[in-house]
């Protein structure tokens, strides 16, 4: 092949080339789907607990004080037998039966010692107001007896009570008093574990609000208008 068919065949093959269709580039990809935000629910109150429950105040080891804690002696008796009281009259359970039972063995077994016990808070309790000590008496009794009724612990209260009961019944009455505090601090258990779960909420309520809750409409503060001055009486 000569020089002069090279230059048209190669003419040729460049208008080929041209002539012949571009490749098509490629759609672009789809935007990425919208992020999507998954809002928690906002946490509960255990129990179903009031949203405004108080909390007992926490000693300087942590724990709540609460009106069972570091009780001894014959007011722990004393406190212990109102706790039983209040079991045995509201809880409904499967131990119901054998909760009952057992408080009323121990209103019988260990009558010497229920009356000896208040005697010593009653004289206590005067003591300390300077009274005869019935109404302190009447007045604690109260607030034990609301403290023992707080129903969001009353299903592990009651569970509680019912081992307690037991135990109770079976002690000799010269023993009941030393082993009181034990026994209380024991009852007292499920109320301090609902504080703590109580205490947990407030924490994670806390949370969720700070990161899911709409902030509250800022309002501007009405515009103080001057005090017109009162009109003369004097005369002219």
């Amino acid at each position: 092949m000569n020089l002069s068919r090279k230059i048209i065949v190669a003419g040729l093959l460049v208008s080929v080339a041209a002539c012949a269709p571009k490749p098509v580039a490629p759609p672009p990809p789809p935007p990425p789907p919208p992020v999507v935000i998954v809002i928690p629910p906002r946490p509960l109150p255990p129990g179903n607990a009031s949203l405004t429950q108080i909390l007992p105040g926490r000693g300087i080891d942590g724990r709540f004080v609460t009106a069972n804690r570091d009780v001894a002696g014959d007011r722990a008796f004393w406190q212990l037998k109102i706790g039983l009281n209040v079991a045995a009259i509201g809880c409904r359970g499967t131990e119901e039966a054998t909760l009952v039972s057992a408080y009323n063995n121990i209103i019988k077994a260990h009558a010497k010692a229920i009356k000896s016990t208040e005697k010593t808070v009653i004289t206590d309790l005067g003591k300390a107001n300077k009274t005869n000590g019935i109404k302190e008496r009447d007045r604690l009794s109260t607030q034990l007896f609301n403290y023992f009724a707080q129903p969001p612990a009353q299903r592990a209260f009651c569970a509680r009570a019912n081992e307690i009961a037991q135990l109770v019944s079976s002690t000799p009455t010269a023993q009941v008093v030393a082993q009181a505090p034990a026994h209380l601090a024991t009852l007292d258990q499920p109320f301090v574990d609902f504080y703590e779960a109580y205490a947990k909420y407030q924490l994670d309520a806390a949370e969720w609000d700070a990161k899911y809750a709409t902030p509250p409409a800022i309002t501007a503060a009405p515009v103080a208008t001057p005090a017109q001055p009162a009109p003369s009486t004097s005369g002219v």
